[in-house]
């Protein structure tokens, strides 16, 4: 399979912690899409297009993502602290 291109906002990375296992964590995990854009979440949401969004929870943080296959893209749309 060929790899997908992620893409997020610079922004984004502001939200999760400036060093530390957690960041690495969180980078490693978006990393990871680009060769296994299936990864499920452990949960979903809609979009305001109804688009199926994956939320993964690392952390202390969730990272929203989806995919779209046919462009082989994967755009992280948020990372923010998760629910508790």
């Amino acid at each position: 399979m060929a790899r997908y291109a992620v893409y997020l906002h610079f922004e984004l990375l502001e939200v999760a912690p400036k060093r530390g296992a957690q960041r690495q964590k969180i980078l490693r995990f978006i990393q990871s899409l680009a060769e296994n854009p299936f990864i499920e979440g452990d949960f979903t949401d809609k979009d305001e297009t109804s688009r199926t969004r994956q939320i993964k929870i690392i952390g202390d943080y969730a990272v929203t993502y989806s995919a779209d296959h046919p462009a082989k893209t994967v755009m992280v749309v948020d990372i923010s602290l998760a629910d508790k």
